[in-house]
């Protein structure tokens, strides 16, 4: 579940997700480095990311960095995590939960809520993009926030949702100029 939280909130790749060490974490400024990935495919350790925009840094709210503070007093001094993984699963053959143990947990858990549609892990780093961007975070950030190699990226991922925000902003502008003209 804590992985399942920290996916949402940060909108992390799965491979970046599990391939977050304990050194990646700045308890003090509440960001993550995100610099390498775990090579789940591959049997286990770190490895590039997808493109070079994807090595980033981002800000966490208070709630993840404590979840993240938890897990990572639970797991540091587990004497098998030799690469310091903040989600080491050592009863795994690479060493973290694998994306379909963690997709079937997320299935379990939107069943039980009742909630529709069913999504898998990657889809939380797109519910993540499409929250921000609904809530008014520009398409740069969210860009650079997600790693993409381009905003166009971001753009055509994103369209469906960026068409309704346009109709949105075109109502708000008509109000602002409406407002400024009756003074």
């Amino acid at each position: 579940y804590l992985m399942l939280i920290v996916a949402l909130t940060s909108g992390m790749r799965y491979g970046e997700l599990v391939g977050l060490s304990i050194e990646d974490i700045n308890f003090k400024k509440n960001t993550i480095k995100i610099y390498r990935q775990w090579r789940y495919k591959e049997n286990g350790g770190f490895g590039p990311l997808k493109n070079e925009s994807s090595e980033r840094t981002i800000g966490l709210d208070k709630a993840t960095i404590y979840i993240l503070k938890k897990q990572v007093l639970k797991i540091k001094n587990h004497p098998q995590n030799e690469n310091h993984l903040v989600f080491y699963a050592p009863d795994s053959p690479i060493q973290v939960i694998t994306n379909d143990r963690l997709n079937d947990v997320l299935r379990a858990s939107i069943k039980k809520l009742k909630m529709k549609p069913v999504i898998t892990v990657h889809g939380l780093r797109h519910t993540h993009a499409s929250v921000l961007l609904y809530k008014d975070i520009s398409v740069l950030y969210v860009s650079e926030r997600l790693g993409h190699a381009s905003i166009d990226i971001t753009t055509s991922t994103y369209a469906h949702l960026l068409k309704e925000l346009r109709e949105r902003d075109s109502s708000k502008t008509i109000s602002i100029f409406d407002e400024l003209l009756d003074e």
